[in-house]
Parts: structure tokens; sequence; C-alpha cells
């Protein structure tokens, strides 16, 4: 008798060999390199890989109102730090697009990538769960997410139906920013397998306090070395989000919408007279069902979004930026397959994305663009089912980028492409197709020892900015040149980690480097003006501005980084003492010559412990962060130290639960300057000073 046909290990092979399709010809001297899916449930022991995951209890006792200063405390994660309203977090030394925020899987559409000063929008107290996963392993979510993904995950949509009324609400006040903020979480079963969400928070915040420092431009008509602040001028903000969520679902999958509106006004530090005024609405549709057959389950996203900010100075209208996108994805879960002793489990998929950007004023120095995207990825695991075998794990992207500009013409310091308001000339196009191949492998050793490792060829299609900026950007004060002859930035990565649990106690290390050949870098201009660089006057008596000139170009440049985390449990004294330690370093240095990369946050080390008992929760914690190298045009930093103290209590209310919880940061009133921060805002924009934060967390 015939035996059937394997049809199910040809489906691998052919998603792998539709993978390998859409690589160029040369595919094959390209490096072999290691790629992993982030997971809206995976927990933290599950993997040795550099992923971390944290609760929507440990974002909300933060009360940051911006996602880089609640995952700033996160090994290898540090923050642009443009004042306390605009905070993007950096992995490993890698800001802007290098990057990916997502939401539920799905990429994130405003501004933020384009400028410091530009805040995301997103609100903390909205999300249940951040999944960080650095370096290529979060290839599957875009070709532009060299150095990582930050996995955004809300219950706006219900996974599962819902049953009864259930919730949360979140009061928070605190006295760095005289903050008071408030989130509220809603679900409510509606039966048949139907759910309904809704949320909504509300921030309103005065300007940062901080220790006394010397502020450049608080006063003008003051010397800079005679004026002392206590306050980070032009920092106060007030925000307020909305969303509703409508699911269905059973044992086999669920389907869903959703909207939201999240509104912000804040102040931009250093341009003491400008605010920001900023609108986003978001509407989404989700899906996941579980079918059988070659194709063990199949998941879906598609979101639409409508992005803009305006710009006010001294209280008039000056730039309207806009963005408007659409995004989607699909997932194939494959269903396992067995080739002898091995069994391979596999996930191939498609994602596109458009945006349309403008910028319309007289601080327009980008051009309205239209950025396209579709890629294609496969990712698998190959697993021996012998005891303790190790596993492989393989993935591959392609995508297809195209930027094009609506109008080009002549730069007003020197050559084409557009900016500043300009509207003549021709368009110009730019089309990219990075790709990216990885391996990895994962071995269990006695002793409750694992070791793994990783390699990877990774490319990233450059951003319209880097491509067409050219005028003027008030938030770096600095004349921003573009470069429309860019190629994709190539990079290789290896990294080593290793991992050991026993009991309570838990270790893990990170060793990585990434070697780029064309780092695309915003770097000065050589010239004979101030700090050695070129200076750009426009030559306006009535509006006078000079300042200094700034490329993207494309430099050799390699990272190296360390990242290292221990921690245990033990009772004593009728108390659950849990110490933790963690340390991350990265380093960054051009290979041409040029010295140190800016805006590199140089090594810390972090030391917790948790007190815990009969309801109780004490965590002090110490933060040593050492001096910046610094860089060409970028000031060294000096180091700091922090001393927080935070104190938890869990009170039972019938059958709910609810935390209070008291802050209290930077107790020794320390000075303290972020080295991520761009240096011609960083004076301006201290860490703040001893403050405490006040709040209740119930869960209903």
């Amino acid at each position: 008798m015939n035996k059937p046909f394997p049809m199910r290990p040809v489906a691998h092979a052919c998603a792998l060999v539709l993978s390998l399709a859409t690589l160029p010809v040369n595919a094959q001297e390209r490096t072999v390199l290691e790629s992993v899916v982030v997971t809206g449930d995976m927990p933290v022991d599950a993997t040795i890989k550099p992923l971390t995951v944290l609760d929507n209890a440990e974002l909300n006792k933060t009360g940051a109102p911006t996602l880089g200063d609640a995952l700033q405390r996160t090994p290898g994660v540090s923050v642009t730090g443009f004042g306390p309203n605009a905070s993007r977090p950096i992995i490993r030394g890698q800001d802007g697009d290098r990057v990916k925020i997502l939401r539920n899987s799905s990429p994130t559409i405003d501004a933020s990538t384009l400028s410091y000063d530009h805040a995301l929008t997103i609100d903390p107290l909205t999300i249940q769960q951040v999944e960080i996963l650095r370096g290529p392993a979060a290839l599957a979510y875009g070709g532009n997410a060299v150095a990582g993904a930050i996995n955004l995950v809300d219950q706006r949509i219900a996974r599962s139906p819902l049953t009864g009324v259930s919730g949360g609400l979140t009061l928070l006040g605190e006295g760095a920013t005289r903050q008071n903020g408030a989130g509220l979480q809603l679900g409510v079963g509606l039966g048949k397998g139907w759910s309904l969400t809704v949320d909504g928070t509300r921030r309103r915040s005065g300007d940062l306090r901080t220790p006394n420092f010397t502020d450049p431009g608080a006063d003008p008509t003051t010397p800079a070395d005679d004026f002392q602040s206590r306050r980070v001028g032009n920092s106060s903000a007030q925000s307020r989000s909305a969303g509703a969520g409508l699911s269905w679902g059973d044992d086999r999958g669920y389907v869903g919408v959703s909207t939201e509106e999240t509104n912000q006004n804040y102040g931009v530090p250093k341009a003491l007279d400008v605010r920001i005024g900023m609108t986003s609405r978001r509407n989404a549709l989700e899906g996941q069902r579980t079918l059988g057959g070659f194709v063990e389950q199949v998941k879906y996203r598609i979101a639409q979004t409508d992005y803009q900010h305006q710009e006010f100075e001294g209280g008039a209208p000056a730039t309207l930026f806009s963005n408007r996108g659409l995004d989607g994805r699909v997932e194939l879960v494959l269903s396992p397959s067995r080739f002898g002793n091995y069994a391979l489990r596999g996930t191939t998929g498609l994602q596109f994305e458009r945006s349309d950007f403008s910028a319309l004023g007289d601080e327009a120095f980008v051009p309205s663009t239209t950025t396209r995207s579709t890629g294609a990825f496969y990712v698998a695991q190959l697993k021996s089912q012998a005891q303790g075998a190790g596993q492989w794990e393989l993935g591959l992207r392609s995508d297809q980028v195209s930027v094009d500009a609506a109008s080009t013409g002549t730069s007003p310091l020197n050559g084409p492409v557009a900016g500043a308001g300009v509207t003549g000339g021709p368009a110009e196009s730019r089309n990219f197709n990075p790709n990216s191949v990885s391996l990895g492998y994962q071995q269990p050793l006695t002793g409750g020892w694992t070791v793994g490792g990783s390699a990877a060829r990774i490319e990233r299609a450059p951003t319209s900015f880097e491509l067409f900026a050219d005028g003027v950007h008030v938030a770096t004060d600095s004349y921003e040149k573009g470069n429309p002859t860019l190629k994709e930035e190539r990079a290789n990565h290896v990294e080593l980690n290793t991992g050991w649990a026993s009991g309570a106690a838990r270790f893990k290390a990170n060793l990585f480097q990434t070697r780029y050949a064309n780092y695309i870098a915003l770097i000065g201009r050589p010239g004979a003006g101030p700090g050695g660089l070129e200076q750009f006057d426009n030559m306006d008596p009535a509006d006078p501005v000079v300042v200094p000139v700034y490329d993207f170009r494309a430099v050799p440049a390699t990272f190296k980084g360390l990242e290292l985390s221990a921690g245990t449990s033990l009772n004593w004294a009728g108390w659950r003492w849990s110490p933790q330690l963690q340390y991350d370093r990265t380093r960054a240095n051009r290979r041409d010559g040029g010295g140190a990369l800016p805006r590199i946050a140089p090594q810390r080390v972090l030391g917790t412990l948790d007190i815990e008992q009969g309801g109780w929760r004490i965590s002090p914690s110490v933060e040593w962060r050492d001096s910046s190298p610094g860089a060409a045009n970028d000031p060294a930093t000096d180091a700091y130290t922090l001393v927080n103290v935070g104190v938890n209590r869990r009170i039972n209310l019938g059958g709910t639960a609810a935390d209070v919880f008291v802050n209290l940061n930077n107790l020794t009133d320390e000075l303290a300057y972020s080295a991520s921060t761009i240096a011609t805002v960083r004076r301006y924009t201290p860490l703040a000073g001893r403050s405490a934060l006040m709040g209740v967390r119930w869960q209903f």
C-alpha cells in the first residue's frame, strides 16, 4: 500500500522557498542568522534570549508619563530624554527608526522617529504588558528593527470571552512635576462570546523640578553662568486618551475591532515659546483562528492611523506635521512536522505598511513623502526529541521599501533635495530591498545552565528624513542635511548568551557585537565655526538664524555590549528578601578614525532589594551611571548615583485587591544629566530632583 505523501514538511519547505525567492540573487554571499517572534504571552524565564517582560503593575508604579521613562531601568535600555514629555526608548545605543515600537505586534505610526521633541502617542497607563526584545531576533516585526522591538500589549480587544464586569483603576500624584493622573480600564462580558472594553487616561503636570542647575536659556537677558534654576522651563503637559473595543470569541479564536484617540499638549524645553498640540486616532481589526490541517493557526491585524501635531510659537500656529498610515499583518502558524527524531515548527507571514507624511510651515525641514513597505518572513524552530537536546532557530525576512518625495528643490544651504517649505522642483523616489537572515542555537546543560548564540546579517532602508531632510531643525538647534544617495544600512550581528536557574536563583548574561558597514548617523560638518563645525547663516537681519550644520552620513561603525542580571529570594526574620543586581554597557565607535559615536549611555549598575511580608513590599534601589566618554561635538557627562525607595501595601477588598504605593526618588537630590540626550538640549534638561510619587491601583 502506498504511503500518503508527507504534506506538512512540504508546507514548511514551500514557505522557506517563498521567503528565499524574495532575496536577491547574491543572497548566497550573506551570513546566515537568528530570528524570534515576540509573543503576547511569553514568560521571562522561558528563554535565555535578551527578552524582558513587564506587566502593567510595574509600569503604573513608575508613574512615568512616557514609554521611555517607564522602561529606562531595563537592561540595555536608555532614553532620548528630551524633557519629561518626549522620551523615546533607546536599545543598545541605537534609537529612532532602529527601534520598532509595536501595538499588539503592529507598528505605531506617528512622528516620534523624526525628531526628539515628538512624543509617542501612547500612555503607559493603557498598557497591560510590555515585551522588549533586543537584537536581530526582533526582525520578524520589521526590517528596521535592527536594535530591537518593543511590543505593547493592551486588552482593548479581548482575546477570550469576558464574563461579568472586570477592570482596574489607577490614581497618581507626583511632586517633581506636580503631576496628577488617572487611568481606567473596564471590561464587560455581553454573553454568547461577545465582550466590550473601554479605557481612558488623563494627566496634568507642571514644569519638572530638578536640583539647582545653571540654565543656559531661562532668561536671555542674564548671562547663562549667573542664572540658576530648579525647574526645566516649558516642560509642563496635559494629556488624555480614550479607547473602546468590541470582540467575539470561542474556544478556537477571536475577532475584534477597536478605536482610540489620544490628545497631548506639551512644552518643548529650550524653545521656551514653543508648544506642541498632538492628536492621534487609531482604528484596528485583529483576530486569530485555529484551523487544523497544514495551517494550525492564522493571525491577522490591520490598523489605520491619523496622526497630526501642530507646533505653536508664542501661542500662534506654526508648522503642522501630519502622518496618515495603514498597516497590516498576516501570520500562518504551520502545523508541526517530524523529520525522524526532529520536530519542526514554523511561522510564515506577510506585513505591509504605508505612511503619508507632510510638514507645512516655516520649519518644515523635511518634504512631504509617502513611504511604502511590504515584507515577507519565515521563522522556524527545529528541535530533537532526545532528552537534553538543543534547539535551532532560523529566520528569514525580505522587504520592498519605496520612499517618494512629493517635491524637491534647491537647498538653502547647497545642492538639491527638499527642505524648509520648498514646494517647487521635481519629485524624487528611492526604492530599497533590505533582506535579513539569522540562525541561532540554544543548548541546555547540566546543573541548571543553558547556553546559546546567534549570528545575523541585517539590513535597514533609510528613512525619508535621512534621505531628504534639508533645513533648520529648531528642536536640535541645527541645520540637518539628508543624503538622497544613501543605500541600505548593512550590519553583521553576533551574540552569545547564557542563563542559570536553581530554585529561586537566576542569572543571565548577553554579550553582543553589531558591525555596520554603513551606519547612518547625523554628523557635524567640519568648518571654522564654533566647535569646529560649519555654520549656516540665513542672512536675514529681521530674523537671523545661525546654527551648526549636520549631515546624515553612512560611516563604518561597531557596537559592542554586555548585559548581566542576577537575583534570588530567601526567607529571613519572617520576611521574604529578593535582591537583584544588573549591569549593562554599550560602546559604539566609528571605524574610520572618527572616534566614538554620540549619545551612547555609559555603563550602569543597578541594585534592588524587595522585602515582602504580610502584604507589604519595601523596595530600596541604588543606580550608578558612569561618566560618559564623550564624542565629537558631544561633551562628556559626569557620573551620578540615584537612591530610590518604594513602599507598596496590598489591601484585600472582598474579592478584589488594591495596591497603595509610595515611591521616593533621587533621595540625595543629585544633579544628573543623561548622556543619551542630544547635546544641544542636554544642559537644559537635567534629570528630576528629589520627589515623591503616590498612587493607588485597584483591580476588580
